[in-house]
């Protein structure tokens, strides 16, 4: 049989690895320089909006959108003190830092809310126009009959006085004017007045003084409103806030006076610094888990060092080179350390398991470098490309966190697997020349096996019962066929969205903030804002999207209401005026005439009108009434809100879907269309794109891994059949394994059925490739060694996978759960199902050599 041999390269770079080892070091150190610092300056972009192409309607919208909407940052700043009847030094507090807040300039401060003072004076002035007309006019002819009543009765002309009409008395008065004005509430959106004392309402006092301030008087909040952007800058802000709260010495005002700081700027930034430790914590722990797998596997602290090095390098090049091709990560790929280390370092258990077998065997080490080259590079070079492809087939999406994925796991298994035969045979040969690993053999010596028993037990069950190992491999394949097909024939999509979000954990900031929600209303709400470019787009789009509210099957309502700023104006009151100015003068006449008392005149005189009633336009709404209506430019009006329908949630994508097709695109009367984005349409492009993405990246990381694997069995196809059935088998298995955990696919954990798909084929691909090389024999032994290393290149993949299951993401928790399912379902298929048909193939052909050469029995001739 003639020898195989390694390319002429790998002969050449083996001989340079092994006689100037130290200059291969020199080379890694030295590269690391430039790639590590370019890799310390990639930028890290949590929001999922990052995740959809440029390109998309939705997100070009949402930026329109958001460089016209003003910065909506909110920091609240508390106070808290023990007694309650010392409201006034909270009152204190917040009036003597407001002016201090507001001299920080627009630039770093656009408001100060401290209270709904403004808001409150407004709708109390004009509280009459907010009632409908039908009662102003009710109102008006009950105040008409009481005064003719007693007009009549003074005169002494009134005829019957068996049903007098009510008295005018304070209550009286109250009670008609304002029974109805409660209803302007509802044209009122939380979205604008969340903070806003509206009228009609109840006795008890929700603003105590005007004040964000607990009913007790215990706790009260000022709210600035910032644009600042920026970690730098906001955390900048929140430094010259607190020296502004230290200035007012709030322990002066009152010694049990506590303060603290809650808001979107603050949590945001708890935020932000929590995915950034579970980023580093899940890296740091998933490369850790893979270099202690390695060591437990090949119990030598050499191969920690050699291939913790290699694998460092090929995770450094990798992300200097994230640099120059992305530029920074997104929430998907924000977690790709781990899991390139555990696919990575791969191709170097695969080189040192061959390596220490052959100085095992007593081989030098300048040999053992060629055998380990000659026998590994075509097979780990094949696993690094249906890796690559694995990776490479989420390029073919249009979800951009799909694409970046894949193209940085693309090329980082071809920079691993580079990196490894670079660098690893120089980094064995320089600690071979420090302390050797094995002593030379002596004559007839052997020595025994460092870590056989890794393969001992699935190379026992394949020779001990092949036959029941292979039947159950084919029923479980049956099986997961028929499960598989349930899970894709059904709907596989998540539509739960609660289920891939982070994990929120409780922090003072963010308990804070539900205690200032309850005193000053919710400083964030779920309504979409729409951008019209002119304001007279604003009714026929809201005429528009009515129709389609109407259209909508009773229990299928696609949203509650739409709100612009003409909800927030009284309607009717060219009809109104005259009605309230009649009431005036009616009210006044009585009082002239001394039909109302002195008592109930101090209240009722409050109410009536300050002067001269005049229409309320959009310019005279107070800044706070009319702030979510107002753009960055001051321009008031052309921002239109769609809220969603109560009843349902917006964590549910099936409704969020409907919800954003209701306000996506809206054709109106003249022909022009008006855009819609935010949450709801960027969250339902995101379903969208991975319903329309899974084909495309499934069929290509398929279509990949079969052209690999014929390519490297070309000429032997039936060889190839023996990685294409293991293969299939593990696929399926890791969707019946989806259904039975009724694990739904999102835009996080998706990635795993493509990467299984290209990955999972590279086991049985090597078990296949040592086969090859032993011309069929010693089937234990390709069991046995490569299958050992199978287990560590196995145990390295799911360790960098199962980190992730202690992210806080609930959606990378199921990534990691899938691939490392999918991971361990192709290795009991590369090492159980493949081995134990490979031996009754071995014993078939046993006995049909045994048979040919005892050859049929002789015949006795007709002479006889």
């Amino acid at each position: 049989m003639e020898e195989k041999k390694s390319p002429r390269i790998l002969q050449r770079l083996g001989a340079a690895q092994a006689s100037r080892p130290w200059l291969f070091l020199l080379i890694a150190v030295l590269s690391m320089l430039p790639t590590g610092l370019l890799a310390t300056q990639l930028g890290f972009k949590p929001d999922f909006s990052e995740l959809l192409p440029d390109n998309k309607d939705s997100v070009i919208e949402m930026r329109r959108v958001s460089q016209r909407l003003p910065g909506i940052t909110t920091l609240a700043i508390t106070a808290e003190i023990a007694d309650g009847k010392n409201r006034a030094a909270l009152e204190k507090f917040v009036d003597t830092l407001t002016p201090r807040l507001e001299a920080f300039g627009r630039d770093e401060v656009a408001l100060v809310d401290r209270g709904v003072h403004e808001s409150r004076k407004f709708f109390d002035e004009n509280k009459l126009l907010y009632a409908e007309v039908k009662d102003l006019q009710s109102a008006r002819d009950e105040l008409t009959e009481r005064y003719e009543y007693e007009v009549q009765k003074q005169l002494g002309t009134l005829l019957d006085d068996s049903d007098p009409p009510p008295p005018i008395t304070a209550a009286s008065i109250r009670e008609r004017l304002q029974q109805k004005t409660a209803e302007a509430n509802k044209s009122t959106p939380a979205t604008a007045t969340a903070t806003a004392s509206k009228p009609g309402e109840p006795a008890s006092d929700p603003y105590p003084g005007g004040y964000y301030m607990s009913p007790d008087g215990t706790f009260i909040t000022v709210i600035v409103r910032t644009s600042v952007q920026g970690r730098a800058a906001r955390q900048a802000l929140l430094g010259k806030v607190e020296a502004a709260v230290a200035e007012v010495n709030p322990t002066q005002l009152d010694p049990t006076m506590k303060v603290g700081y809650t808001g979107d700027l603050v949590i945001s930034a708890e935020e932000y610094e929590a995915i950034v430790s579970d980023l580093s914590e899940v890296g740091i722990g998933g490369v850790l888990g893979v270099l202690a797998s390695v060591l437990i596997f090949f119990r030598k602290i050499r191969t920690v060092l050699v291939m913790g090095g290699s694998i460092a390098v090929g995770l450094v090049w990798t992300f200097g080179i994230t640099y120059f091709a992305i530029g920074y990560l997104n929430s998907s790929t924000g977690f790709l350390v781990s899991i390139i280390a555990g696919n990575g370092i791969n191709y170097g258990i695969m080189y040192m398991a061959r390596y220490l077998e052959a100085r095992r065997d007593g081989s030098p080490v300048t040999e053992s470098i060629h055998i380990a080259h000659r026998d590994t590079w075509l097979p780990t070079l094949a696993s690094s490309g249906t890796g690559m492809l694995a990776y490479g087939s989420l390029v073919v999406t249009d979800f951009r966190g799909f694409k970046h994925f894949g193209i940085i796991g693309g090329y980082a298994m071809i920079v691993c697997w580079a990196a490894t035969y670079l660098f690893t045979p120089a980094f064995l040969a320089a600690t071979e020349r420090i302390l050797p690993s094995f002593k030379p053999l002596a004559p007839g010596e052997t020595r025994a096996g460092s870590r056989g028993y890794y393969g001992i037990v699935f190379s026992w069950l394949a020779h001990a019962a092949p036959k029941t190992v292979v039947a159950i491999a084919v029923l479980i394949g049956i099986g997961s066929t028929w499960l598989s097909y349930r899970y894709l024939a059904g709907d596989p999509m998540e539509y739960d969205m609660k289920n891939i979000r982070s994990e929120s954990g409780s922090t003072p900031a963010v308990a804070l903030s539900g205690r200032v929600g309850k005193v000053a209303g919710r400083l964030s709400q779920d309504g979409m804002a729409i951008m019209t470019d002119r304001l007279d787009q604003v009714p026929m789009l809201e005429a528009k999207l009515q129709e389609r509210y109407d259209a909508a099957p009773a229990d299928l309502k696609p949203f509650e209401r739409v709100v612009t700023i003409y909800s927030l104006l009284p309607t009717q009151q060219v009809e109104k005026i005259p009605l309230i100015e009649e009431m005036e003068r009616l009210v006044r006449r009585a009082r002239n005439r001394g039909f109302i008392a002195d008592k109930d005149w101090a209240d009722i005189e409050p109410v009536l009108p300050k002067g001269k009633l005049e229409p309320i336009g959009i310019d005279d709404l107070p800044e706070q009434v009319a702030r979510s209506f107002t753009e960055r430019d001051g321009t008031r009006g052309r921002i239109v809100y769609i809220v969603p329908k109560s009843g349902f949630s917006v964590w549910d994508a099936k409704y969020l879907i409907r919800w954003a097709d209701s306000f996506r695109y809206t054709e109106l009367p003249t022909g022009e269309v008006i855009k819609g984005s935010g949450r709801a349409v960027i969250y339902a492009d995101m379903i969208q794109a991975i319903i329309d993405d899974v084909p495309k990246a499934t069929a290509v990381a398929a279509a990949g891994a079969i052209l690999i694997i014929l390519i490297a069995f070309r000429g032997h196809y039936r060889q190839a059949l023996g990685v294409f059935l293991p293969w299939y088998l593990g696929v399926s298995l890791l969707f019946a394994f989806l259904y039975l955990r009724g694990i739904k696919l999102n835009f996080l954990n998706f990635m795993a059925v493509p990467i299984t798909i290209g990955i999972g084929a590279e086991y049985a691909h090597n078990m296949m490739q040592r086969y090859r090389s032993e011309d069929g024999q010693r089937i234990d032994r390709v069991i046995v060694e490569t299958g050992g290393a199978i287990v560590a290149c196995a145990l390295t993949t799911c360790i960098g996978y199962i980190v992730l299951m202690w992210s806080i993401n609930r959606g990378i928790k199921s990534f990691g759960l899938a691939a490392a399912t999918g991971e361990a379902v192709c290795l009991f298929a590369a090492l159980l199902a493949l081995p134990s048909s490979l031996v009754l193939v071995q014993r078939w052909k046993a006995r049909q050599q045994q048979s040919a050469l005892s050859g049929p029995l002789p015949q006795p001739s007709p002479q006889d």
